[in-house]
């Protein structure tokens, strides 16, 4: 199974003849987008940009409206790594202003794996306040074969409480400060919606989604964290048609459902831990919140958070409950010899196989 990765590299301690190539090459590319959107295209041929540039800001300038990032195809760039004091890793890049194009010294946030193969990169200029510099997004890529896992974890994702998981019969409650932030910015939108401030209304829309990106990352980073060190195989509560079912709910539990990024959170642990090897299985979890753990049968949720069953009075928090559920229902399909089994009725069809 062929699985990608982007790491992120700062362009770091450049030399002004480097800094000044490649602030050119960002300027010309960019001015030969804005030439291209008002069909200027015999001036914009003019432009000392490199050939690879120039298909790329042909195709941009007819679909998006907003600057964009230069992208490197892998037949133009390459990636060294070093013991040079200056920096470890090293990106080559092409620009017009030289032959054979610049190496760049570079820090990226994470180790490049050691048998990988390189895709679509792209480099962005970032500014804040007075300060401006380069980052390259290189796509790795490299062969996994999934492994074959002794150990279960199962994860909860809910409103209240992100994401709940269990191993070992332990909960663990993560994502806890989502709720508040969403809280916290949708009272503050109001705010500035009615002293029709729309421009800092779509700043604090963009500070909103950039802290619960951040809490995502560091959530399924630590399932998968997790999952690596336990050889466990990770079952995800798949929640595909719960905005259908909130639509019947009322208008404030709609906004609450469609607010809940359990998407994009279980699309990130799939991602994270299949770069390890680590199979994801999407568990249909309906009836989980309602089922009491102990006795299968159907109790009630007193508030967001209680689970109470009538039948053998046990009281414990509901999400912790659904995750034992899951897990219940999960180990029937695990055998002892640590082969997992995804049958149809239980899992998505896109699980079906078998996992060795």
């Amino acid at each position: 199974m062929m699985v990608a990765k982007t790491v992120r590299c700062r362009v770091i301690n450049l030399t002004k003849s480097k800094l000044n190539a490649l602030n050119e090459e960002w300027s010309n590319f960019q001015d030969f987008i804005e030439l291209e959107k008002r069909d200027l295209d015999w001036i914009a041929d003019k432009i000392p940009i490199r050939s690879v540039y120039k298909c790329q800001a042909r195709w941009i300038s007819k679909r998006i409206k907003h600057k964009f990032a230069m992208s490197l195809s892998n037949q133009v760039m390459q990636v060294k790594k070093t013991d040079n004091k200056l920096s470890k890793c090293w990106i080559k890049v092409p620009v017009k202003s030289k032959w054979g194009g610049i190496w760049l010294p570079v820090e990226p946030h994470c180790e490049f794996p050691d048998d990988y193969k390189i895709g679509e990169s792209k480099i962005i200029k970032k500014t804040k306040g007075n300060k401006e510099w380069f980052e390259i997004y290189v796509v790795v890529k490299k062969e996994v074969q999934m492994k074959s896992c002794s150990n279960i974890i199962t994860v909860d994702i809910g409103e209240k409480v992100m994401a709940t998981v269990l191993f070992n019969g332990r909960p663990i409650f993560m994502g806890t400060k989502i709720r508040g932030i969403r809280r916290h910015y949708s009272w503050l939108r109001k705010r500035l919606g009615n002293k029709k401030l729309l421009k800092k209304v779509k700043q604090v829309g963009h500070k909103e989604q950039n802290k619960v990106n951040q809490i995502l990352q560091d959530i399924s980073n630590e399932i998968a964290v997790l999952a690596t060190k336990t050889d466990s195989v990770i079952v995800i509560g798949d929640l595909k048609d719960i905005r259908k079912s909130a639509k019947k709910k009322g208008k404030r539990f709609n906004r609450i459902v469609n607010n809940m990024p359990h998407l994009k959170l279980t699309q990130l642990i799939e991602h994270k831990a299949s770069w390890s090897g680590i199979p994801v299985i999407r568990m249909n979890e309906h009836g989980t919140s309602k089922t009491c753990s102990r006795c299968s049968e159907i109790g009630i949720r007193k508030n967001q958070g209680l689970f109470i069953c009538k039948n053998c009075g046990y009281q414990v928090n509901a999400d912790y409950n659904a995750t034992k559920n899951m897990y219940n229902r999960s180990m029937k399909h695990v055998f002892v010899d640590g082969v997992v089994l995804q049958p149809k009725s239980c899992l998505e069809q896109q699980a079906q196989e078998v996992l060795i």
